[in-house]
């Protein structure tokens, strides 16, 4: 019975050490249609050479000051992350071969402390400097 007591003890501290984290207004996070969220977040390019482009990724996310985490060549995946005053910034980024129109896709999905980040300068600043490392 004593056991019992303590359960909306514990379950009132789990809600309080749960509660929010501040979040930059430049990132601004909101509820966007998938639509428009994948919108930003995908960009085609001309260049086919995966490899080269994988490359080109891994320069960006690193003169972005990410830490590459993962690099799955098998599946055209990278995974990186980074710090910011106790926030975690992650990107995952998949790069895709259309042989049929001659491009490809790269797609970044940005997360700032799980939430998807929605701000479309922040994507646009992402693929300026990518397209950067491209040429």
């Amino acid at each position: 019975m004593k056991n019992n007591q303590f359960i909306p003890l514990i379950f009132l501290l789990f809600l309080v050490a749960c509660q929010g984290y501040s979040t930059p207004s430049n990132l601004r996070l909101t509820d966007l249609s998938i639509i428009q969220l994948r919108a930003m977040q995908i960009r085609q390019f001309d260049q086919l050479d995966i490899t080269q482009m994988m490359s080109a990724m891994i320069k960006t996310l690193a003169n972005l000051d990410f830490q590459i985490v993962r690099v799955d060549s098998s599946i055209n995946l990278i995974e990186a992350i980074r710090l910011e005053n106790n926030n975690i910034m992650q990107a995952n980024v998949i790069i895709t071969k259309l042989s049929v129109k001659g491009l490809t896709t790269i797609r970044v999905v940005l997360r700032y402390n799980q939430n998807f980040v929605t701000s479309p300068q922040t994507y646009q600043d992402f693929f300026d400097t990518l397209s950067h490392f491209l040429s």
